[in-house]
């Protein structure tokens, strides 16, 4: 199994909500990471990506240490890593600030790396590509195609500040790839009119795509066409009784329906693989426990079956 993951590595640092800050690597280092502990040692993981120079040697060095983690893809560029301040006001909700920003990655930069089972595009800055490039990849290999949206919808002001934005080429991004992921958030800035999640995908979305909202704690939606008309499925999230840190759990997501749709083809039990992932994820701090992420999923199984009647 090959996977490609297109995006932004950033340097963390996570202020939770009444806890103390964390200091990570982030951004597609979440996916990096949580598929080398989903993926065996035969597997390869492909990430493209800028590194800063101040982290470059240190980033590689953390990466050469998973078996199944390919560094061709990482180009280390003068200059300080893109870096990012979450500031969570609630457990679920943060304000943002992204510093010492990346240039857009350019198709000669991508093009050598499609050749996968699927590529993941994790809009992670917002412009970790152009939407030119975009259609290229989309071009290429939609069929195998995972874009997170992301901070597509989140522009930046000159102290670093994100604040929502909706693309005019929202239709171009939407309808690139196979299957799209957006949290709830993310949707509400991209509706708009739109009464509810059915009409959006009727809206947006075309025959073959299926569409992933995420809710946290709600549960995750999925949206497809069947036989002419959209299907809406919901699927509840894990109960987790204390959450320690939700950064990165809509990667979580993303890398682990990818995993489970390769091995089996199944939508649904896909994303429920997904949930597990995101649970164990949302019980890590950071991208530095994320070693112990299948004995996490683990533990969440085991009590999920206890508290069952």
């Amino acid at each position: 199994m090959k996977i490609t993951i297109i995006g932004t590595v950033n340097k963390d640092l996570i202020l939770p909500f009444r806890n103390t800050p964390i200091e990570s690597f982030g951004g597609i280092f979440y996916d990096i990471s949580i598929l080398s502990q989903l993926l065996s040692e035969e597997d390869e993981i492909i990430p493209v990506a800028y590194l800063g120079e101040d982290v470059a040697g240190t980033i590689r060095a953390v990466l050469q240490k998973l078996p199944n983690v390919n560094l061709e893809g990482l180009t280390e560029v003068p200059q300080k890593n893109h870096k990012v301040i979450l500031e969570y006001t609630s457990p679920v909700r943060r304000r943002e600030k992204s510093l010492f920003p990346f240039p857009p990655l350019e198709w000669n930069q991508v093009k050598s790396f499609l050749d996968a089972d699927m590529i993941i595009v994790n809009m992670i800055s917002g412009w970790d590509i152009t939407e030119k490039t975009m259609k290229k990849i989309s071009h290429k290999v939609r069929d195998k195609l995972y874009l997170d949206i992301h901070y597509l919808v989140m522009d930046v002001d000159n102290l670093g500040r994100r604040n929502p934005y909706r693309p005019k080429s929202v239709e171009s991004w939407l309808r690139s790839a196979r299957f799209v992921q957006m949290n709830e958030t993310e949707y509400k800035i991209l509706a708009e009119e739109n009464r509810n999640v059915v009409d959006f995908f009727q809206e947006y979305f075309e025959a073959d795509q299926t569409l992933f909202v995420t809710r946290g704690a709600k549960g995750a939606i999925t949206l497809y066409r069947r036989d002419g008309m959209v299907a809406n499925k919901e699927t509840p999230a894990y109960p987790l009784k204390k959450v320690v840190d939700t950064t990165g759990c809509g990667d979580a997501f993303g890398a682990g329906f990818v995993v489970e749709f390769l091995r089996s083809g199944d939508v649904n039990k896909s994303v429920e693989y997904a949930q597990l992932v995101a649970a164990a994820n949302a019980l890590l701090r950071g991208t530095n426990e994320m070693h112990r992420l299948t004995e996490t999923m683990e533990m969440i199984k085991k009590m999920t079956r206890a508290e069952q009647p």
